[in-house]
Order: structure tokens, then sequence, then C-alpha cells
């Protein structure tokens, strides 16, 4: 909608950049992802060559993302110039598309994590904001949309990058504080509900970027229910791997008192109890 990324000069001159020269990051890093999947449901299904030729295609992507949005000063992928190849260095959580894509080395991963763990750049009281912090089109007062506020879908897109790489306790500290916002927004400010995205300090919703700056949608479990529902199990308590192909789960255990757990888990014929 209003994202920054893109921009030629120091701000963006529109509510809407749309610069035809930019190559989404997010985007090709989406498409490796979805080639990857489809290899392993061939591979599932015993189609090794329909796998092999879907890897392949991963592996491409993989190559290409790898050579040329990655860089190395910054530590970070960005997206680039379609012309000449140039960085547009908008740093945004959109970057972890190659690591939840299994497609950075674990040297790179770890760099990107830096970024989050950074209270100027993407970390802060409330981590994984849309835009870091020292941006010139950072909006600190209201989050502006895409300009500072914390979307649950990007920033569970990115926790699961995280865990690609092993990065539970990272996982866990960004998943309790960001579901903990979201707890105190819907305690303390009316109306008590769930809503569109979150305000990148303060615990309440952040605001639009239409013309009457308004608050962002409310009543909204299209996807920031992500938040009570899968952070809560997947990295607040760390239940983050369930197969029910091998009756295996994997419980990534994080550092609290007393008990903690998931009761009635329900995979395949499976229901359990899962109490630390």
């Amino acid at each position: 909608d209003n994202t920054p990324r893109g921009r030629v000069g120091e701000h963006a001159d529109m509510p809407r950049p749309n610069n035809p020269r930019m190559l989404w990051i997010d985007a090709l890093a989406q498409q490796g992802l979805a080639a990857h999947c489809i290899a392993r449901l061939a591979g599932l299904i015993g189609a090794a060559g329909l796998a092999a030729e879907w890897e392949a295609k991963f592996a491409a992507i993989r190559e290409t993302i790898n050579c040329n949005y990655w860089s190395e000063p910054d530590g970070f992928y960005f997206d680039i110039d379609a012309d000449d190849g140039h960085f547009y260095k908008v740093m945004t959580p959109a970057s972890f598309w190659p690591l939840v894509s299994g497609m950075a080395d674990p040297g790179r991963a770890r760099r990107m994590f830096d970024a989050v763990r950074a209270p100027e750049l993407l970390g802060g009281p409330v981590p994984l904001v849309t835009l870091a912090r020292n941006d010139p089109d950072f909006d600190a007062a209201t989050g502006m949309y895409w300009r500072g506020s914390v979307w649950l879908p990007t920033a569970y897109m990115a926790i699961k990058g995280f865990e690609q790489y092993g990065a539970y306790a990272l996982a866990h500290d960004c998943a309790l504080k960001i579901v903990d916002q979201q707890y105190r927004t819907f305690r303390d400010f009316e109306p008590h509900t769930v809503w569109e995205c979150y305000h990148p300090t303060l615990a309440r919703p952040a605001n639009t970027c239409d013309d009457d700056g308004g608050l962002v949608r409310k009543d909204f479990c299209g996807w920031s229910a992500l938040g009570p529902i899968a952070l809560l199990i997947e990295n607040v308590i760390g239940v983050h791997g369930v197969n029910a192909f091998t009756n295996t789960v994997e419980w990534a255990l994080p550092e609290v008192s007393g008990a903690v757990g998931v009761r009635n888990l329900r995979f395949g014929d499976v229901v359990t109890d899962l109490v630390a």
C-alpha cells in the first residue's frame, strides 16, 4: 500500500512508489519456495523425475538470489534495480523470505538475525516492524500502515525463517513480545478486538496511510489471529513441528518458570497432551 521500497530519494514521494525498475526480493523467493514445495510433494508420491525437475528450478532461483540480492557490507538481502542491479536499501521483513525458503547459508542467516536484535533496525520493544526504525520514512508516531507498523503475516513469516536455521530462542523472544503487545492492546484499547496491524511501540492499533489517518481495520482475524493462535503455540510455547507421517513432535522448550505446554494436540490419529 504505502511501502517506501523502491524509492530513489531520501523519502518516498508517493504513497505507493510503483517503481517499475525494482525487482522484489520477496516475490522471487516465494517462487523458489513454491518450487521447493512442489519438489517435496513429488517426492512424497514417488515421482522422482518431477521432484528433480522442480528442485533444479529451486536451485536456480536460490543462486540468482544469493548472487544478486545479497549486500555483503550490510549483511542483508535487498530489492534490486532491474537495469543495473543496484540495491534499494530499504530494510523490511520482506528480506526474510529467502530464509523461509531455505536459500541462505547459515552465516548469512546469522547476519540477518542481527537486524532483528538491533533496536535501531527491526528490533525494539515490538520487533519485526515493517520498516527499519532508523529509516527516513519510519513513522514512530502511528506506524502509518507499512511505514513502521507490525503486521502479523510478515512477522510470522520472518519467525518461520528463524526456525529454519535453528534460532528458536530468537523466535520465542520475538513471538512473546508480539503476542504480549496484541494482548495488552486487546485488554486496554477500545474496542477490545484484534486489529489489522499494530503500533510499533505502544499497545494500540496502528494508523492507516489514508488522508484521514484513522485507525486500521478492527475485528481483523484474517491474519492477525496468527499471533494468539500460531505464534503462541509454535513459538511462545515452542511446539513448532508436528508431523503426522512420522508421529513426531518438535518442541523447542522455552526457558520459563511454571508449567508450559498444549493439551489435546491433534495430528493424524494422535490426540496428546504435551506439558512440561
